[in-house]
């Protein structure tokens, strides 16, 4: 009895294993404004989705879209099936799947009017709990009215280290890596499960070396990891009112930050406006 039980542990966690894995990007619809750049003027939408679980969320994501007609919607906890709407493309990168027959497919969106002229999924090394789903990024790149190209990151951070951050550490230095490469605008947005301030300041490490500036006037209503005890947040490492979803940016002045009425997940959707800076200009001979 006892060498069933184990053999039928090891192949649940083999199973569990193998399904959590990234596995693709496919395009999910159409972009409308195929020949036209990035204007200098954009208007970014970060939303964690809760796997969409709500049954009110695909409606509300076309509502957001039709609306509120933001340049990027960038959703993490996401599903290749939310979208209803066409009037906006997008690509999905599957990070994991439930490990039974048809189990959902979740991972990232990230959608805009214009297609992007590079998309690259970027799972993290580390697993959750060291053997479910890695946790992913999605890098988007786009051409810009002033010549340059926008770089996009679409982050969901890895969460559940109590009490280390190799994990976190080693996700957010491949992000260094792949800004590093990167000379134009950049925005670097999504949930950052920065729960404590030891996870946020090798956020903002990484933040001031590239030069990149966090949007911080946001009202409040940020999703939060406070447990609402003060037990569980010193059993869980939690700092109080940390937020969890952020937007960070390089080569752009920032105009507005709010937090969008929709409350289909249990993160809030956080709207930022932001205006192109001019490209620096070459030192005279």
């Amino acid at each position: 009895m006892q060498m069933v039980f184990f053999r039928t542990a090891a192949l649940f966690l083999i199973a569990l294993t193998a399904s959590c894995q990234a596995r693709e990007v496919i395009k999910i619809s159409e972009f409308p404004e195929q020949d036209r750049p990035i204007s200098e003027s954009i208007s970014i939408v970060s939303w964690n989705a809760e796997k969409g679980g709500n049954p009110q969320f695909n409606s509300d994501l076309s509502r957001l879209i039709i609306l509120d007609r933001p340049d990027f919607v960038f959703l993490q906890e996401a599903r290749a099936d939310l979208l209803e709407t066409k009037r906006i493309g997008g690509y999905f990168a599957s990070s994991w799947s439930y490990p039974w027959l048809n189990g959902n497919v979740i991972g990232l969106l990230s959608l805009s009017y214009v297609p992007p002229v590079r998309v690259q999924p970027m799972p993290s090394k580390h697993r959750e709990f060291f053997i479910t789903a890695p946790k992913l990024s999605l890098v988007t790149e786009y051409p810009l009215v002033n010549g340059q190209r926008l770089l996009a990151i679409n982050v969901h951070l890895l969460a559940f280290e109590r009490w280390g951050t190799n994990g976190i550490g080693s996700q957010l230095n491949d992000l260094k890596i792949a800004m590093q490469e990167h000379t134009g605008p950049i925005i670097l947005v999504g949930d950052f499960n920065t729960w404590s301030h030891k996870r946020l300041n090798l956020v903002q490490e990484i933040a001031d070396e590239l030069n990149l500036t966090e949007v911080r006037d946001f009202p409040p209503g940020r999703r939060m990891a406070d447990k609402q005890a003060s037990f569980l947040n010193w059993l869980f490492g939690i700092d109080e009112g940390l937020p969890l979803d952020r937007v960070y940016y390089r080569g752009f002045t920032h105009h507005s930050a709010k937090i969008l009425p929709y409350e289909s997940s249990d993160h809030s959707a956080i709207q930022v406006t932001l205006e192109l800076q001019p490209p620096p200009s070459s030192p005279s001979n």
